[in-house]
């Protein structure tokens, strides 16, 4: 029997790691957090104005993405191109990946963090449940609930959560705010 892929399997369910990503309920500057399945805080997110204002890579000043862990690690996501839209992964001041969008219907983007193979990360239409996979099968699903501001995401057990999980915040934000 050929597994769905856009299904985790028991063994993933009961030994992954759960995250929800929240986004705040009249939040200004699209602030949010993610949390285990604890509820701890392990991450919060905010935007931040650019430093570098307009330019013809970001023609709409587009603010950055700013992901602060406990220690204040962290982890900021820039606009680098306007079309194709390629987003740059920025940790201590060093670039460690990107995020491209791949579908003029903002439902398919490539992860890619360096040291790992890229994901790709599908949000089929008219679904709740997502999810992304790399070449070496690695994989990792999200599920809309119980509103849009929440993403409940799942993690193959061994998936390094930082910087993956600041991606999939982005993409949240994104898609809830411009979409």
């Amino acid at each position: 029997m050929r597994r769905n892929k856009s299904f985790p399997d028991e063994q993933c369910i009961a030994q992954g790691t759960k995250l929800l990503c929240r986004i705040h309920t009249g939040a200004s500057g699209h602030a949010g957090e993610v949390s285990d399945e604890q509820g701890n805080i392990r991450w919060r997110y905010a935007t931040r104005k650019n430093s570098s204002g307009w330019s013809l890579r970001n023609p709409l000043k587009k603010p950055d993405f700013v992901l602060v862990g406990p220690d204040s690690d962290e982890i900021i996501i820039r606009r680098t191109s306007f079309a194709p839209s390629i987003f740059t992964i920025i940790e201590a001041s060093r670039t460690i990946g990107t995020i491209e969008m791949l579908s003029l219907f903002l439902n398919r983007y490539a992860i890619r963090i360096d040291g790992q193979n890229p994901w790709i990360f599908r949000m089929p239409l008219f679904t709740i449940l997502f999810f992304g996979e790399s070449t070496d099968g690695v994989a990792f699903w999200v599920r809309v609930g119980p509103s849009e501001r929440h993403w409940n995401i799942l993690l193959q057990p061994g998936i390094a959560e930082w910087p993956l999980v600041a991606a999939l915040a982005f993409i949240h934000s994104e898609r809830y705010f411009h979409s």
